[in-house]
């Protein structure tokens, strides 16, 4: 390979995540949330106006531009007034007392949530932070991540969907906070009084931006401007209820058994689960993204949940908007004539079990190979993998170039692993080249779909999650292996890298690729090259330990 090439190359790597320990994460939520929320004891008094947009696309969503007005003087006391193309409220809060003036049936929930997140970023502090020591955390980028799962049910099957808080570690500042009924993105934030308030607030699906251009103090109001006592208001108020999924199917109309259509790939069996909001007549007027054990049943999905019919919901004698969940199985059959395969998990373990020596859990080996990469300094450098491995619990795996080192390794029930240098990213990139079959445990076998291909001139089995266009793979989501007729992988496309394994040379019944070249664009962006494979000897156990070097394996898919 010409040096020429490998400098020509880029290569884009993403990091992978790693677990922070050691932290308060309440104490961390807790502090990020109240810096940035002007709705709290404390606040001084202020006047916010915003002007709304659609983030992408503006003239397909035309309908998603508005303002919102907001004078404030305290939690129990203020004046909002909302407005877009389909509805304008004017709300007063005096206390216990409230009063409003509507135009239009129906409060869309885009703009309910965005007014809410302008002041509130998190309107239920308190149920977040009991999450936020229970919840998965990981550190990606520079950002702290917590998330967590609120489970869904119609009564006989449930599915989890996902809620989740951002805190940018640098600023301390929050990012994105979401679950049901309420969430944003929070940029650009400025200072008012001691709050770091988001100047840029995105939410809703299509995302909509609400730009804040006036935020100041309240100043001087006229007597019996929060009065909300007044006589002229809506004898109706709106008012919006996040329910439980089980409350709200009281009030479903009677309907019809779906009829699922055949299913070219994925399971035939599973559940559903989306968000839906319901207005004051029982009509559904918002229906989320569906999530489904079966991707290829989402527009069926969504058709069948917009068609849904519910009784009023009442609240106090009052009809009200309800943003709930909707669950439901589906169960249905391959077309006529058509090919069955096996599950993606299928094909990976077989491919794992003839491509790689470790997944055979055999007697120990050791396996070198030298490899060539641009190095962040723009040089194209050599560097060294070694592979040491005695059995399932006592391996070491350790890529070096330059300055930089990379070690994984595992003693018995403890895990270690070692990153130092620059040029890490490029040896994360080893390790995943080398070794790329996901772990069963990281992945929903409903996200994979699985056909008969051809990969460099090879009848071969291709199994791809993410996207693709008439044939092209989208760069940023596609995953996709190829196994040849052996079950031996031969082909990888992953973050827009295409990896080819050639030269295969048998050990001990494993087919060995003795070369793995990664592609970016067609490019040539790193060489790998298995030197030797041979049986090892008894290796001392502290070859497995790097004291100081815990590790705990997660949000990462690979094994080792």
């Amino acid at each position: 390979m010409s040096t020429q090439k490998l400098l020509a190359a880029l290569i884009v790597i993403v990091a992978l995540p790693s677990v922070i320990h050691g932290k308060d994460d309440a104490r961390i939520v807790k502090k990020a949330v109240e810096r940035s929320t002007l709705n709290q004891p404390g606040t001084k008094p202020f006047h916010l106006k915003a002007l709304l947009a659609p983030a992408r696309n503006p003239e397909q969503n035309a309908n998603l531009n508005g303002e919102i007005e907001i004078w404030w003087a305290s939690p129990t006391q203020f004046k909002r007034e909302v407005r877009s193309s389909e509805f304008h409220q004017i709300l007063l809060v005096d206390g216990a007392h409230e009063w409003q003036e509507n135009e239009g049936d129906y409060f869309p929930e885009w703009l309910r949530e965005i007014a809410v997140a302008l002041i509130e970023p998190v309107p239920n502090l308190d149920g977040v932070l009991k999450q936020a020591d229970t919840g998965e955390l990981r550190h990606v980028m520079g950002v702290t991540h917590i998330s967590w799962t609120a489970v869904s049910t119609d009564g006989n099957v449930q599915k989890g969907m996902g809620c989740g808080i951002d805190v940018h570690e640098q600023t301390g500042l929050l990012t994105y906070a979401g679950c049901l009924g309420w969430g944003g993105t929070f940029h650009e934030n400025q200072t008012f009084h001691g709050r770091k308030v988001a100047r840029a607030v995105g939410a809703g699906s299509p995302e909509v931006t609400a730009t804040v251009g006036t935020l100041e103090d309240l100043g001087n109001v006229s007597p019996g401007f929060f009065q909300a006592d007044a006589s002229g208001g809506d004898s109706h108020p709106r008012q919006t209820l996040v329910v439980d999924e089980m409350s709200l199917r009281k009030n479903l109309e009677p309907m019809s058994s779906p009829a699922w259509p055949p299913l070219q790939d994925g399971p035939l069996e599973g559940a559903i689960a989306t968000k839906i909001v319901v207005d004051r007549s029982g009509k559904v007027r918002d229906v989320g993204s569906i999530l489904s054990d079966n991707p290829g049943l989402s527009e069926f999905t969504s058709k069948l949940i917009w068609a849904m019919h519910f009784k009023p919901f009442l609240q106090n004698d009052e009809a009200v908007q309800v943003v709930s969940r909707i669950t439901m199985p589906f169960k249905t059959v391959r077309p006529t004539g058509t090919e069955s395969f096996e599950g993606a998990h299928t094909y990976f373990e077989s491919g794992r079990t003839v491509s790689f020596p470790a997944a055979r859990q055999g007697q120990p080996y050791m396996l070198h190979a030298n490899f060539q990469a641009k190095v962040k300094a723009g040089t194209v450098e050599e560097g060294e993998y070694v592979d040491t491995w005695q059995s399932a619990s006592e391996w070491r795996r350790e890529a070096s170039i330059g300055k930089s080192r990379f070690v994984r390794a595992q003693h018995g029930e403890k895990r270690y692993e070692l990153a130092e240098g620059p040029d890490v990213f490029i040896l994360r990139l080893v390790f995943r080249s080398i070794e790329p079959i996901p772990a069963l445990d990281t992945f929903i076998e409903s996200d994979w779909r699985i056909k008969r291909d051809t990969a460099n001139g090879i009848k071969t089995m291709r199994v791809l999650a993410g996207y693709e266009t008439d044939g092209v793979l989208d760069p940023e989501h596609a995953r996709t292996y190829w196994f040849d007729e052996a079950d031996k992988l031969v082909k990888t496309y992953f973050m827009g890298l295409e990896t080819r394994r050639s030269q295969f040379e048998d050990f001990r019944g494993v087919q060995i690729a003795r070369q793995i070249t990664v592609l970016n664009k067609a490019a040539v962006a790193m060489s790998i090259r298995v030197t030797q494979i041979s049986p090892s000897e008894l290796v001392q156990a502290k070859t497995f330990e790097l004291h100081g070097h815990e590790h705990t394996r997660a949000f990462t898919d690979e094994i080792r």
